[in-house]
């Protein structure tokens, strides 16, 4: 193959998400302008999340995009940046939140390939759905890949070459330059924090992780890396050193001064998010040598395909299923009508032979068997956490419209679904109104259902425990017009909460 494709498919993957910036965007004339807003609007998420600055969310990237606008120069309405707010966010209509899409050629299948990606994602350090918060955005991969690609080199670069990036900087007397790119530094130890908090909760819940993902198979390689964090640690002394030899060489000049002093605090903040790092990864480590010295068997390679692990949890569950289609391919065979062996004669003939004592205890015994398998439990967990959103607006406002949950955000209206009881629960508050006295009472007691959730909200949280003693009723307004969520046309009514008379 011609050496100008190799490698052809990773820059396709790496330049679609800068081709897709603002593609197809209806925003008027503000269309030729459209990526230099949203690459700006990027370059402010990115330094609010280098500086813990949780003003990330919907409504304040709506702010930097109107701020963006007016610095440019330009001119734009409402409509306009809704528009340009939310195609930062998703592809399409908002109720679908699908993620952005592109083809690639695959030089090695030779076939045309699609790319799925987001510009941004939920920052789960800041995010906290289950107090009825709304979501913090941070940066994926991609876009963090794309601002990268905007400096001067087209490769990320790794933590050394950063530090020694920023000792030429001083050295030439760049300082603002070396702050800047200290920024750098610290995104990328951020990102790398972020996958081993993400692996070290995969590793605990799947020890097997260790073997399909061969990356993170560092024990044997300990002494190494630790070594190469020792390095790091090294170039930061000098760093640090570097800089208070320039403030003693500049003690008259106070611009230059003024400079270091910013440029030391943020050399002490990227040190101490190192130390961290380097932590997590020794403590990783060191769990999995445990690991493997406890549990031996975990680690054995077997020479068999198992479905369930090889299919069921290294594939569906880790990865998932984009098509049904693939997932009937998988399972079809499994249950296939077609059965290719043929019973023998005398086989068959026996089967005419038999028991009715032992027929009769088999069909009692299956019987049972079917009865315990089609048995049902709720799962009060996920209902009382959807239902937690509900009372939180109530225990605010003293009331909720059944309406009001199209507003809540994606991941939460997900939970409405978990479990049939969680919308069910909606018609049994339409009964007669309900005095709430849950809370020194024992949860077998309980035959309403109603005051079940009650309960339950009451012991996982403790603030509801104020609606003790008050009336719970419904409101119906014969005014309201129907509306559809998730395919359900549903006529909204209020719950609502009062003291009783």
């Amino acid at each position: 193959m011609n050496e100008s494709w190799e490698g052809f498919a990773q820059r396709m993957q790496r330049l679609n998400p800068l081709f897709e910036l603002g593609r197809g965007m209806d925003v008027g004339e503000l269309k030729p302008y459209i990526q230099t807003i949203l690459m700006q609007v990027l370059l402010t998420i990115f330094y609010r999340e280098l500086n813990d600055d949780d003003t990330r969310r919907k409504s304040d990237i709506r702010y930097m995009v109107e701020d963006s606008i007016k610095q440019m120069k330009l001119l734009a309405d409402d409509k306009q940046m809704e528009r340009i707010t939310s195609g930062l966010l998703y592809q399409g209509k908002e109720e679908y939140s699908k993620p952005f899409e592109a083809l690639y050629y695959d030089e090695i299948r030779q076939s045309w390939e699609t790319q799925t990606f987001r510009y941004v994602t939920m920052d789960e350090l800041y995010t906290n759905l289950e107090l009825g918060g709304s979501i913090v955005y941070k940066l994926t991969d991609v876009a963090q890949e794309m601002i990268f690609m905007s400096r001067e080199m087209a490769e990320e670069f790794s933590i050394t070459i950063e530090q020694l990036y920023s000792m030429q900087l001083i050295k030439n007397g760049n300082f603002r330059k070396a702050t800047r790119n200290l920024d750098h530094l610290i995104s990328r130890v951020n990102r790398l924090m972020a996958k081993e908090f993400t692996f070290q909760k995969e590793m605990i819940n799947n020890p097997k992780i260790l073997l399909i993902e061969e990356e993170w198979q560092r024990a044997d390689n300990r002494a190494e890396i630790e070594k190469q964090f020792e390095e790091e640690k090294n170039h930061f002394r000098t760093i640090t050193s570097m800089i208070e030899k320039t403030k003693r060489r500049n003690e008259e000049d106070d611009s230059i001064q003024k400079e270091l002093i910013v440029l030391q605090e943020k050399i002490g903040h990227t040190r101490q998010l190192h130390d961290r790092f380097a932590k997590l990864v020794i403590q990783n480590i060191s769990y999995e040598m445990k690991l493997k010295a406890e549990n031996p068997s975990l680690f054995w390679e077997n020479s068999l395909v198992s479905f369930r692990e090889h299919i069921y949890e290294n594939w569906f569950l880790k990865e998932g299923i984009q098509q049904f289609d693939v997932l009937e391919s998988v399972l079809a065979p499994l249950f296939s009508p077609k059965n290719e062996f043929i019973l023998p004669l005398d086989w068959i003939w026996g089967e005419q032979e038999f028991d009715e004592k032992q027929l009769t205890k088999t069909v009692i015994e299956e019987e049972t068997v079917e009865s315990i398998t089609h048995q049902r439990v709720t799962n009060w967990d996920s209902v009382s956490k959807a239902w937690s959103y509900v009372f939180q607006y109530l225990q605010t406002y003293g009331e909720f419209s059944l309406a009001d949950l199209v507003e809540l955000p994606l991941e939460v209206q997900d939970l409405w679904f978990e479990e049939s009881e969680t919308i069910d629960l909606w018609m049994m508050f339409d009964k007669k109104p309900l005095k709430i006295q849950v809370l020194h009472r024992k949860e077998e007691t309980l035959s309403d259902e109603r005051e079940i959730l009650l309960h339950k909200l009451m012991m996982e949280y403790p603030q509801f425990q104020s609606f003790e003693g008050l009336k719970v009723c419904t409101k119906f307004d014969h005014r309201a017009e129907p509306f559809n969520w998730y395919r359900m046309k549903i006529t909204p009514f209020k719950i609502c909460v009062e003291e009783e008379k």
